[in-house]
């Protein structure tokens, strides 16, 4: 399954009674984007495209000019290792 929605088993009540069915919900995780190591935002997103929407944060807010290169990465820890996306 496609990692933007997830099945959840929920209750619905209809006349009265419950019934058990599920339920396809969008998926909604944190993003951090951080400006020269050091946090700026946490963005809440449905996953994927995250490199569009951290370059297009950046120009709506002005930090960025359209025409001004952006060197978006992973974040990575003291050892280099990069740090999941939770």
């Amino acid at each position: 399954m496609n990692e933007q929605i997830k099945q959840y088993a929920v209750s619905r009540w209809s006349s009265g009674a419950q019934q058990a069915a599920t339920d396809t919900l969008a998926v909604e995780e944190p993003l951090e984007i951080r400006l020269n190591g050091r946090p700026l935002a946490v963005i809440m997103r449905t996953p994927g495209h995250d490199v569009e929407l951290a370059a297009g944060f950046l120009l709506s807010e002005g930090i960025i000019r359209q025409n001004q290169e952006v060197n978006i990465r992973a974040a990575e820890d003291e050892l280099g290792l990069e740090i999941p996306n939770v």
